[in-house]
């Protein structure tokens, strides 16, 4: 059995969790006999049993940033907003120039508040970042997680930092939005991108060639990202 919140699919198990956790009461039929046995969810049982992003989006619009924020205590580590230029396509199909700020931050949630258990072994938790951006046709809020060790190394190739590295020191939000875009065509061989909500379109140069599947780097995303809607 699943539960739709938002036009999304979930257990039904983690679907009841997660409307406890938005609700005070009861919030459509069918719950009443069960809901005040429900126990709602926790932001670290979201990162654990949620992998899909639409699911992690709307599981943290339910618990709320002020729950999280109380959770996790993340750290605001960089701040970076791009003044942007796009074409939109209006109404009687005229192409309408809209200007805007895209504001991307990067946070820091210390590992310790993962706790140690059976999950790290002897390891100590290492601390994770992710990246804060916005849907720019709807203004929804996405939480994406990076991997900071490889946003390091896309951005500075043949380099590496020791896991014990102080990566807000590192990388910034942009290196880290940049990441979360793939491509399999050799860098210096892209034309141009562009962004549909999480539809990327990336069109190569002439006679550019393919590689392996790698990250997109800060200067890329920058120079090439030229109509976002």
């Amino acid at each position: 059995m699943k539960i739709i919140i938002e036009n999304t699919r979930f257990d039904y198990n983690i679907g009841c969790r997660l409307l406890k956790t938005k609700y005070r009461n009861v919030p459509f039929k069918g719950l009443e006999d069960i809901w005040e046995d429900i126990v709602p969810i926790t932001f670290k049982e979201i990162t654990k049993e949620l992998e899909n992003i639409e699911q992690r989006r709307i599981a943290i619009g339910c618990l709320g940033l002020e729950n999280i924020y109380k959770e996790v205590n993340p750290k605001l580590v960089g701040s970076k907003t791009i003044s942007k230029e796009t074409f939109w396509v209006g109404e009687n199909s005229e192409l309408i120039k809209n200007n805007f700020e895209d504001t991307y931050e990067l946070y820091e949630v210390k590992g310790d508040v993962w706790g140690e258990g059976s999950d790290f072994g002897w390891r100590k938790p290492e601390d994770v970042y992710f990246v804060k951006c916005k849907d720019t046709s709807t203004d929804r809020e996405y939480f994406i997680w990076v991997d900071a060790q490889s946003v390091y190394r896309t951005n500075n190739p043949n380099q590496w930092l020791s896991s014990s590295s102080n990566f807000s020191k590192e990388i910034n939000p942009i290196q880290a939005i940049a990441w979360t875009i793939q491509t399999d065509i050799k860098e210096g061989g892209i034309e141009k991108i562009v962004r549909q909500g999480d539809c990327v379109l990336i069109k190569k140069k002439k006679n550019s060639e393919r590689g392996s599947v790698r990250h997109l780097t800060e200067k890329e995303y920058l120079k090439l990202l030229v109509a976002e809607s």
